[in-house]
This record gives C-alpha cells, sequence and structure tokens, in this order.
C-alpha cells in the first residue's frame, strides 16, 4: 500500500500573503516538469502561486516559478474587403510562460497533484505535464530475460 502524504497546516493567516513555503530534495531527481500558458501574466503568476502551495501540502519538492521566453504573434487584417487595401489593422497576442519542476515525489502523488490542477485551473491557462518514470536496473533485466 502506499503511504500517502499527511496535510501541512498553515499557523497564521499572514503566512498566505507571503512566498509558499518549499520542502528540500532528498535526491534531486526530476520527477514532473508543468509549463503553464496564459494571455495574462498576472493570472499566470497567481496560479503558479496555487500551484506551488499545493505542491507543498502534498510534501512535493517544487522548483520556483521559472519565466520562459513570452512568445509574441503578429499578424495583419485589412479593414475594409473591397478598394481600400492600404488600410489595415495591426494585431498582436502574447503568450506568456511559466515552468515548475517537481524533484524526488512518488509517481501517484503527482498525477494527484496535476489533477487537482486541471480541476481549479482558471479560464485561460492551459498546461503542459511531462512526467518521468524511473525504474530498478533489476526489473529491466527480468523483463528482457523473459
Amino acid at each position: 500500500t502506499l503511504d500517502l502524504p499527511k496535510p501541512v497546516k498553515q499557523e497564521t493567516f499572514d503566512e498566505v500573503f507571503q512566498a509558499p513555503s518549499r520542502i528540500p530534495t532528498t535526491h534531486n531527481i526530476p520527477v514532473c516538469n508543468l509549463q503553464l500558458r496564459g494571455y495574462l501574466p498576472q493570472k499566470l503568476d497567481f496560479f503558479a502561486d496555487f500551484a506551488r502551495r499545493a505542491a507543498y501540502h502534498m510534501n512535493m519538492p517544487c522548483s520556483g516559478t521559472v519565466p520562459l521566453p513570452t512568445q509574441t504573434s503578429r499578424w495583419t487584417v485589412i479593414r475594409s474587403p473591397f478598394v481600400h487595401k492600404k488600410s489595415q489593422e495591426n494585431f498582436e497576442r502574447k503568450t506568456h510562460k511559466r515552468l515548475l519542476q517537481i524533484k524526488d515525489a512518488h509517481p501517484e502523488v503527482v498525477d494527484r497533484w496535476l489533477l487537482y490542477l486541471t480541476r481549479n485551473a482558471p479560464a485561460g491557462i492551459g498546461l503542459r505535464a511531462t512526467q518521468w518514470e524511473f525504474e530498478s536496473v533489476e526489473t529491466v533485466k527480468t523483463k528482457a530475460s523473459v
């Protein structure tokens, strides 16, 4: 059976307004990369803070929020469909990205954390998770010999 981590209780109300606490890594082995994408950087940073606090309360070591390069897409649209070709309008959309890395956590706990985040994600925020699973060398040898 799997021993699930016990929830960590916050002692004071002031901790809500401070930076989220961190759990130190033990082996420094990455288990999951979570990439957050959105058009509004304030909403993206708020959800990244929410994800870090959720990882803390599930006893998972989580990195700080890493800002990734912003992707800018531009396009031009003609204002009038007929004669007025020179009258054009320019549009621009910026996609902001953030990265969180989870280390030294059990894969089932990471799956529950990702499920919790997808259920509570606000509109306009996209999630992309990359997970790694590690097996022992003995398991690989027994599979190869069969």
